[in-house]
């Protein structure tokens, strides 16, 4: 006679004991602690060349183009020798992004500051073109993909070429100073406000044609990522347009 099988028990679970996030959360509230954020992860945009709060160390390649005020201090012997017009202003700019700051959410980490050195080189009309060296700094105010920030830049300018009685010719310049403010979104591009103080090199030894006015200027526009293409376009259509429609000024 065939012998009829009994209930066959079910094989003992391998491994430790493993919990759901149900389990996990009645855990929390058990004991009183802040329910788990769950973040979802994420590839940072364009190997992090686009900054992006989940980026660490990143460098950076931005362009500006803005509307300009520019101001220039003539002969101070002559009454009335003060000069200002309407202009425009490109910057091309390399960042070097350290993260300051980093938060930990979950098993993820953001970079909520970022500071290092930048470097740029300026333009506008009548041929006036400035380097300048300084920092650059960026606070996230959140760890989203479209996440604002503010940005805050400093730097030492100095003047590199100059117009000289139609000659476009290397310009000996003391050091100056530029700096600005401005909100970005999501990595890609900021509107922007700032200044910038071309110190004289006016001493009386000096012969009159290495002596150079004080001058600066107030700008605001719009500074971006050099990757998805427009604040590039913007800059260099600008530069030319500077160059050759606006006419030379003091």
């Amino acid at each position: 006679m065939p012998i009829a099988e009994g209930p066959v028990a079910p094989p003992p679970e391998q491994g430790p004991p493993y919990y759901t996030e149900d389990d996990i959360d009645q855990l929390r509230a058990r004991y009183e602690i802040a329910p788990d954020p769950r973040v979802e992860p994420r590839k940072p945009k364009w190997r992090c060349l686009i900054p992006d709060p989940s980026c660490g160390f990143g460098v950076e390649l931005v362009a500006t183009t803005a509307y300009a005020y520019r101001a220039r201090q003539g002969n101070i012997s002559v009454d009335g020798a003060f000069f200002d017009w309407n202009s425009a202003r490109v910057a091309y700019d390399l960042w070097l992004n350290f993260p300051a700051h980093v938060q930990t959410v979950g098993t993820y980490k953001f970079t909520r500051l970022t500071l290092g050195p930048k470097l740029a080189v300026v333009a506008s009309d009548n041929q006036d073109l400035w380097g300048n060296m300084g920092l650059a700094l960026r606070y996230w105010f959140g760890t989203g993909k479209w996440s604002p920030a503010l940005e805050f830049t400093s730097a030492l300018s100095f003047k590199l070429v100059a117009e000289d009685n139609g000659a476009t010719t290397t310009q000996r310049s003391p050091v100056g100073i530029t700096a600005d403010i401005g909100v970005n979104i999501g990595g890609w591009g900021a509107i922007i406000l700032g200044g910038q103080y071309d110190s004289p090199l006016a001493r009386e030894e000096l012969p009159e044609k290495f002596r150079v006015s004080a001058g600066g200027q107030v700008f605001v526009g719009f500074r971006g990522n050099i990757l998805w293409g427009v604040p590039a376009a913007a800059a260099v259509g600008t530069h030319i347009a500077i160059q050759r429609a606006l006419p030379d000024q003091p």
